[in-house]
């Protein structure tokens, strides 16, 4: 019999109406300012970025420009005059405002989405703790791939949580599946290697996360943004309010960051149909949201996802995405 921690351990579908998502990162606001784009190149790749696809043309001009390097900070964003502490975690602290003028979440919005629009594929490492029907699942450490079109994402696993496994999924390929190699103890009697394949609407599939696989990756979380500015400007009340915070030090950045918080009107947002309060760290050297909290309307914990290592614009082919050419047997 499957357990639900045996079927949260077999399918991946990770975060992030939040921390989650496709690049195609929906329709832009209309803007009320000029974004200031920034971004820099990881230092520490989290693995060697594969060469061009082969027996494929490259058309040079027709390729997406490359991300620009820009400061390894964002100092033409100033800092917020009347910050708030975030209740997202214990060890955020607010740094002392340097500036009178306010950044609205608007123009974080645009300027992520700015900085991501025309990225095609990335790799980045995602580290995720989440809430399933009131249980708090282990930490676990992912690398993760993503292809815009066809829209594609590859997990594999590379904590002790988990490990061996993996979950690919090419919207439209593959009989529409999600396919993934199971790790030792996600079922009982089944070995560690074994495939196996489920319809994303498969009701197991359903009830092992928090949200579906077609909102997972970062620019999902931009066009999640986008989505509850936008309800908020039209006065949808169940959007509730949003507030920029900061500037904030977090453990997982070397600099202060700004954040957005989202405090969720009652059943504005399936994951927390009660309300809530969730927050997106903007990464202070690239600019995107990299880092997403979200605590329930009793104030407990309940999203954590963290992505780092960035590398964009990897060339990823449709062998990176072949479940039969990935854990083809070796002959």
């Amino acid at each position: 019999m499957l357990t639900r921690q045996r079927i949260q351990g077999l399918i991946f579908l990770a975060t992030t109406a939040i921390g989650a998502g496709c690049i195609s990162v929906g329709r832009p606001l209309p803007p009320t300012s000029t974004p200031t784009v920034v971004a820099r190149a990881q230092d520490i790749p989290l693995v060697p970025i594969p060469p061009p696809p082969l027996g494929q043309n490259q058309n040079e001009e027709s390729k997406p420009a490359p991300l620009p390097a820009i400061p390894a900070s964002m100092p033409n964003i100033p800092a917020v005059s009347s910050s708030t502490p975030p209740t997202a975690s214990t060890e955020a602290t607010i740094v002392p405002a340097s500036a009178t003028t306010t950044i609205t979440p608007r123009q974080l919005y645009e300027t992520a989405l700015s900085k991501f629009q025309h990225v095609d594929s990335y790799i980045v490492r995602l580290t995720r703790r989440e809430m399933v029907k009131g249980e708090m699942n282990p930490e676990e450490i992912m690398l993760f791939k993503f292809r815009k079109n066809p829209w594609s994402i590859y997990f594999k696993w590379l904590s002790k949580e988990g490990a061996g496994r993996e979950v690919l999924y090419v919207k439209g390929r593959y009989e529409d599946k999600i396919h993934t190699v199971l790790a030792a103890g996600d079922i009982p009697f089944m070995p560690a290697g074994k495939r196996m394949a489920l319809s994303p609407d498969n009701i197991l599939v359903r009830s092992a996360t928090r949200h579906p696989i077609t909102q997972a990756g970062i620019a999902a979380s931009i066009d999640k943004i986008g989505e509850f500015i936008s309800a908020i400007e039209r006065g949808d009340r169940k959007a509730g309010t949003v507030t920029v915070i900061g500037p904030i030090q977090r453990p997982e950045f070397e600099k202060p960051a700004y954040a957005i918080e989202h405090v969720l009107g009652v059943g504005f947002d399936p994951s927390m149909p009660r309300g809530g309060t969730r927050w997106y760290y903007f990464d202070p050297e690239n600019g995107l949201p990299m880092l997403i909290t979200a605590k329930d309307e009793r104030g407990q914990e309940v999203e954590y996802y963290r992505y780092d290592r960035l590398q964009p614009d990897v060339n990823l082919d449709d062998s990176d995405f072949d479940p039969d050419s990935i854990w083809a047997k070796p002959k």
